[in-house]
């Protein structure tokens, strides 16, 4: 899958022209930033002369209108060609003005030649040089490497940087914003290492000039974006968030709402949050600059169909691909309409998206369709049968026909795929990858399985080894697992078709990785949580990071213009530095496991071996893990003696059909109690995830333990339907008549199939209970999760909870033992951090969850407490994920009775891992966590009586069945039958 095609250089709004090669993670898409001019010059009025005129031009605006603003400047020059009192200099620079609009208008060639003759006649003229021809020499530099003639652009930009320096200073604008050139030289030369360093100094510059002087306000803002985009291209996402984030800010502080500098500031930080996997945070801002383009550019203007494209791809990732699919539909009409706005192979990739989308609601033929047409695309744009982008249209071309059971068709066209994968790229190469796990799945189809599961378990070899090894960091874990899920899913599905479940077992685990961590993940926003040395450390980590995933990119750079056929050398130079990366990456990560409270456990990810589990499991548990692609789902269950393994047929789309309905349920059901339970999709996702080869082994299972990925780990488990449902969906004793799941299985959901790591008993003279919760907010608001809002605003808005302070002294009563509350004004951080909470046997906390991305600069999970008059990074109204595994906890209960603390990154993402994993590094030993807003006067009813049962000896998730039966059984209790009200909270970990 390419990007989201929308992360690209921007254009200076005081002279350069614009995007020379777009700066993209897999294809270039030129034009996706527009940058404003200074205000349009108005209609001369009575009274101003023709001289004053032609002097006026300076001050046009060409961002907006360019092709209105080069008729205003046409008709001053015509009539200014008539007039000898034109001051001849004056009339060079309105020519200069003149080209810089045939720049805009991508008329590039016209605009070098006016440029280069205005240069001319001003040298013959002997004109004293300024900063204004420092600005001259760079368009002409600009314009040259639009046109691809480096050398000379770099000539005319060198020439623009001294003479800025000397008639400007090293502190002026002209100087910066000839660095800015030079740097997207060095970027055009593949000189990416030496560009980002002009950028920094250029932008810091930019900074300086702009606050000081309130001019130039764009120019921060246009060298953010493309310092951003420079370092994700050389792999430094964490970095180029922040960066991204730090322009967007000061646009939004500098710039009107509807400038283009802000609306395209927020656009690529929407574009690298949801390169970064951070889709989330990265929708909202989307839709926000999507909805500013379709206001102030018309509906096929490229930057519109940028947008479109951004979008869907962030929607899609996060699992939302029906509303995806016709804003790809959008974004590829608009281009297909405009071929010279895009690249004919960045095409080919946009229409590969439209055929996955079509693979994905099931339309085969029409996806097939698309394929060969993205084919067609990329051969008739590419040099080369070989070029990486007619492979890659091959290989999508050939996994289609494999889904349609057309191996034959497939085979050739792999074969060539694959041959030109295997010559030009590493070990860990998506598409080489990719190409290994269809030839395997032909070879199983004509009924060589082993033969199958053997070479691609040896094909992914390396690429476990390393998604283990410590040196890959934590966030390119999560990034490669979303790219490599599929392959091992494929392992795991002929693991089992060769009765191999000892490698189903670890492949199942691999596939799922990304699900197993949450805090974390991104160590570049948390750095300045820690003390001196720990940042320095996380500084240290993540510029190892970065240097390990540029020269992996220089690795396959190499490998794909054909050194491992020419120069063994170069590839052996790359890799003993990848090697010697690598062992420094190791060091850093050990240090900051040292000096980082939690980081070791949070993101440990060591798949459990078969044998292990078995041994570890009583009698009467069993542990089920479950994977899901587009072919459908596959299960594995395993207890002490047994292991059974089943898969299922269905197309992703209605699966998730399946998963929606039943949350839509849960809503319906938390809005009235008289609401009707979807138990028809209930029972069809309990035949799917259980069918009929486990079910037996199942029977014999009292505690179940799930591993379950994405939006499968949204469902309820225990509001599955074991039996074909009868009566109606809204009648409560139809309902209490259901066989729910949990009347036969107590369940208990895993965040990792490995024990995770706990603390001892820290002391014996322990407090019974510790409440935390009801913060002091603000009436509700629904605005205030919009991504434009400051997190300490956005967070008063969220709307107080009227019944948490009476739910945790309610819980607080019922137990023995010195308690303590801390609630309304008095439940902060500061409060949290200072208490006694390692003497806590249960801990509660009754508030607003929130998922990473929830509010600009959330990047984890979070509870929100109380937030001081003058917040601070100590105390922000925010507990994170990482801020919780600093604390000092021996609780057997952590109980989070919070909207959205089971919720995750998107759709498609964990639903535990974040605060889960962050309590058990902590040191608790179990959690019950809100799977939805829990009702006041069922929460402390359902958490009082899990306790009791756990602590009058009954297991943890049995104490959890007894009181949600005993729940659903008391007609007493309004909507007490439905799921919605018995089924909110989930038992993670003991």
């Amino acid at each position: 899958m390419m990007g989201s095609g929308t992360v690209s250089m921007a254009r200076s709004g005081t002279g350069l022209r614009g995007v020379w090669h777009a700066l993209t993670l897999a294809v270039a898409l030129p034009g996706a930033v527009v940058a404003p001019f200074p205000a349009h010059a108005a209609a001369p009025s009575t009274g101003v002369t023709l001289p004053e005129e032609v002097r006026a031009l300076r001050g046009t605006e060409l961002g907006v209108d360019p092709a209105a603003a080069l008729r205003h400047i046409d008709d001053v020059l015509a009539r200014a060609a008539r007039d000898r009192s034109i001051d001849a200099v004056d009339l060079l620079y309105a020519k200069a003005v003149r080209a810089s609009a045939l720049s805009t208008l991508d008329r590039s060639e016209e605009a070098l030649r006016q440029f280069t003759e205005v240069e001319a006649e001003l040298t013959r003229r002997q004109v004293p040089l300024n900063p204004e021809r420092a600005s001259l020499l760079l368009h002409i530099g600009s314009e040259l490497g639009s046109l691809g003639k480096l050398d000379e652009a770099a000539a005319y930009t060198a020439r623009a940087l001294d003479l800025a320096q000397r008639t400007a200073g090293k502190d002026s604008p002209e100087y910066a914003e000839a660095l800015y050139g030079l740097a997207l030289l060095d970027y055009q030369r593949g000189r990416q290492n030496e560009a980002i360093p002009k950028l920094v100094e250029a932008l810091g510059i930019a900074r300086a000039q702009a606050s000081h002087t309130g001019e130039n306000l764009e120019a921060p803002a246009e060298y953010g974006i493309t310092l951003a985009a420079l370092q994700l291209n050389v792999s430094d996402a964490e970095t180029a968030v922040v960066t991204a984030r730090e322009a967007a800010d000061w646009a939004e502080q500098h710039l009107p709402a509807d400038h283009r500098v802000r609306v395209a500031a927020a656009q690529q930080l929407g574009a690298i949050l949801s390169e970064a996997g951070l889709y989330a945070q990265a929708i909202p801002i989307l839709r926000g600059t999507l909805d500013k383009r379709l206001a102030i550019l018309p509906p096929d203007h490229p930057q519109v169909a940028m947008s479109f494209h951004a979008l869907a791809f962030a929607l899609d990732n996060a699992g939302m691909r029906a509303e995806a699919k016709p804003l790809y539909d959008r974004a590829v009409a608009i281009f297909s309409a405009n071929p010279d706005k895009l690249q004919a192979k960045g095409l080919s990739t946009m229409i590969g998206q439209q055929a996955r989308m079509a693979m994905w609601e099931g339309d085969g033929s029409h996806a097939l369709a698309l394929r060969r047409q993205a084919l067609e695309v990329a051969r008739k744009a590419s040099a080369t049968p070989d070029d990486q982008v007619v492979l890659t249209a091959e290989l999508n071309l050939a996994a289609t026909l494999i889904d349609l059971s057309r191996v034959d068709e497939a085979a050739p066209l792999l074969d060539h795929a694959r041959a030109g994968f295997l010559a030009g790229t590493s070990a860990l190469n998506k598409r080489r990858v990719t190409a290994a796990t269809l030839t395997a799945r032909i070879g199983a189809v004509r009924g060589d399985a082993k033969t199958a599961e053997t070479t691609l378990r040896q094909d992914l070899a390396p690429l476990r080894s390393r998604l283990l090894d410590r040196a890959t960091s934590r966030k390119d874990v999560l990034a490669m697992l979303s790219e490599f899920r599929q392959p091992f899913l494929t392992l795991a599905r002929l693991g089992i078709a060769t009765g191999r479940t000892a490698d189903a077992f670890d492949a199942l685990q691999m596939a799922n990785i990304g699900d197993l961590q949450g805090a974390f993940s991104s160590l570049a926003m948390l750095q300045n949580d820690y003390g001196p040395e720990a940042r320095e450390a996380i500084r240290a980590y993540l510029a190892l990071s970065a240097q390990s995933r540029q020269l992996r990119k220089s690795l396959d750079q190499a490998l794909a213009a054909g050194v491992s056929a020419s120069d063994e050398g170069t590839r052996a130079v790359l890799d003993g530095q990848i090697a010697e990366v690598d062992a420094k990456l190791r060091e850093a990560d050990a240090t900051l496991g040292r000096l980082v409270p939690g980081y070791a456990a949070l993101t440990a990810v060591e798949p459990a071996r078969l044998a292990d589990t078995q041994k570890r499991l009583a009698h009467g548990q069993g542990v089920v893990l479950i994977g899901a692609d587009d072919q459908g789902l596959v299960t594995l269950l395993v207890t002490r003696d047994a292991v059974a393994v089943g898969t299922a047929d269905i197309a992703a789309r209605r699966l998730l059909e399946l998963t929606r309905a039943l949350r839509g349920s849960i809503d319906a059901g938390l809005i009235d109690n008289g609401a009707a339970y979807d138990r028809a999709a209930a029972y069809a996702l309990y035949q799917l995830i259980f069918p009929a080869s486990v079910r037996p082994l199942l029977r014999r299972v009292t505690e179940l333990q799930v591993l379950a990925p994405g939006n499968l780990a949204t469902v309820p488990f225990a509001a599955l339907v074991s039996r074909p449902p009868h009566g109606s969906d809204a009648d409560p004793q139809a309902l209490r008549k259901t066989r729910w799941l949990m009347r036969d299985h107590a369940v208990r959901i895993l965040v990792s199939a490995a024990p995770l790591p706990v603390r001892s008993r820290l002391r014996e003279d322990t407090r019974s209970f510790a409440g935390i919760g009801a913060p002091v907010l603000g009436a509700p608001d629904a605005a205030a999760m919009r991504s434009g809002d400051l997190r300490s605003a956005a967070l008063a808005r969220l709307g107080s909870l009227p019944g948490a302070e009476t739910e945790l002294r309610n819980m607080a009563r019922a137990f023995r033992g010195d308690s303590q509350l801390l609630l309304g004004p008095n439940a902060t951080e500061t409060a949290v951090r200072h208490a006694p909470l390692e003497r806590a046997r249960v801990l509660a906390f009754a508030t607003h969850g929130l998922v990473g991305g929830a509010l600009r600069g959330v990047v984890e999970p979070a509870l929100v407490l109380s937030a001081p008059a003058v917040p601070s990074i100590g105390d922000d109204g925010l507990l994170t994920a990482s801020e919780v595994a600093q604390l000092r906890l021996d609780a057997d209960w952590v109980i989070l009775s919070a909207c959205d603390t089971g919720a995750g990154e998107s759709e498609n993402a964990p639903t535990y891992s974040g605060l889960a994993r962050a309590f058990i590094a902590a040191g608790s030993r179990a959690l019950l966590l809100s799977h939805w807003p829990v009702r006041d006067d069922v929460a402390g009813r359902l958490t009082l009586r899990t306790l009791e049962g756990a602590r009058g000896g009954l297991p943890r998730a049995e104490a959890l069945r007894r009181a949600q039966l005993d729940l659903m059984k008391d007609a007493s209790v309004d909507g007490s039958a439905h799921p919605a009200s018995w089924a909110p909270f989930v038992l993670v970990g003991g």
